[in-house]
């Protein structure tokens, strides 16, 4: 009876657990909230790039575009338009061998984000921005392969477009 009487008491915590849980507006980061000015659609054109760093714009784009096409219908003709651009690219040495060689880089992306409601085909009025998202992403560096550390530069570029499209929908869901 005693056994019984603890089971059914743990029950009805859970259930308030559960209860008080669901009704504090909790939910998991990037897929509550909604699109500011009730967006359906997004366009997001190649990333404007004013670094010294050749083609990076590409992965970047990519990897928001692949993001938000979780969220909102992303065409040329829509309700919203999303303009990047990426103000700077550095890579710096963050640690080292006992002979004072480098042997792993921080990846450092500073991106302006803007979100335009359109209209006329044209950016309208302004419906959440932020000019200075930074992410950084660590790699190590293989000192005796060239070719490798280039690969591992690239693969932390991919993880760090990746991470901060997610990051950076999420923030605009949350209106954050």
């Amino acid at each position: 009876m005693a056994k019984r009487l603890l089971y059914i008491c743990a029950a009805l915590m859970m259930a308030a657990l559960v209860t008080a849980i669901g009704g504090c507006g909790y939910h998991i980061a990037g897929k509550g909230g909604a699109m500011p000015g009730g967006i359906k659609s997004v366009s997001i054109p190649v990333f404007t790039n004013t670094t010294a760093k050749p083609d990076i714009e590409s992965v970047l784009t990519s990897a928001f575009v692949n993001e938000f096409i979780t969220t909102v219908e992303v065409k040329e003709k829509s309700d919203a338009l999303m303009q990047v651009t990426i103000k700077s690219y550095t890579l710096t040495p963050v640690s080292y061998t006992r002979s004072d060689v480098n042997q792993e880089y921080r990846l450092t992306v500073v991106l302006s984000v803007r979100l335009y409601k359109k209209e006329n085909d044209a950016p309208g009025k302004l419906l959440w921005s932020d000019e200075n998202i930074v992410d950084r992403e660590d790699y190590i560096v293989n000192s005796l392969d060239v070719a490798a550390t280039r690969d591992r530069e690239t693969e932390a570029l991919k993880k760090l477009a990746k991470d901060t499209a997610r990051l950076t929908k999420e923030r605009i869901l949350e209106d954050f």
